[in-house]
């Protein structure tokens, strides 16, 4: 049997797993979709959010944005990540069922449609290699991308400019090709923005 997390928000994929509180986890057995159960996430620390996939039997993770220290700590238990997803919950777990979750219409925004993820379109679709296939470690398209997205925001800065916490206000240099909020305040811990 395959346990598979979507992590939630507001009925849709949660755009950011750090920060989502609540998952919906769906019993996958012989290639159908089963029973549906939703649970609450810990706020707190990464090492808690990953320990809690653990305790839940979870083998797959279906997510939108994910950062590289907790993605690290959900794979160490063994846990299928499948990131940058988006769009309504139903919708896109009917689209897991059904094989087509690496369409383009599931993909978050600059993030390569899905395919550069290499999720295959058949039921319980992973990733080649069981990692971020065309991707370095932090997250970087090796071809040169920086990931900024098409419409620009936080991401759209350029190589310069600071990454700065929206709690504390601790500032740090960017570093080029990582996004702000794959970095953590050393103060708070929060996620950083994009100065």
């Amino acid at each position: 049997m395959t346990r598979v997390g979507f992590a939630v928000w507001n009925e849709r994929i949660a755009p950011v797993f750090d920060t989502a509180g609540q998952i919906c986890v769906v019993n996958v057995i012989s290639g159908r979709m089963g029973d549906q159960q939703r649970t609450s996430l810990p706020p707190d620390s990464p090492a808690t959010k990953a320990m809690r996939l653990a305790e839940l039997a979870i083998t797959d993770l279906v997510c939108g944005a994910i950062s590289y220290p907790l993605r690290t700590m959900v794979v160490a238990y063994g846990i299928r990540v499948y990131p940058f997803v988006t769009g309504p919950l139903v919708a896109v777990v009917d689209a897991w069922s059904s094989g087509t979750l690496g369409a383009a219409e599931y993909a978050m925004p600059g993030c390569g449609g899905g395919r550069r993820h290499g999720l295959r379109a058949r039921s319980g679709a992973r990733l080649k290699g069981g990692s971020m296939a065309g991707m370095n470690q932090r997250g970087a398209n090796p071809r040169g991308g920086q990931g900024r997205g098409r419409m620009g925001g936080q991401f759209a800065g350029g190589p310069g400019g600071s990454c700065v916490c929206p709690q504390c206000g601790h500032k740090e240099p960017h570093e080029r090709g990582v996004p702000c909020n794959q970095s953590r305040c050393p103060k708070c811990g929060l996620p950083m923005t994009r100065e």
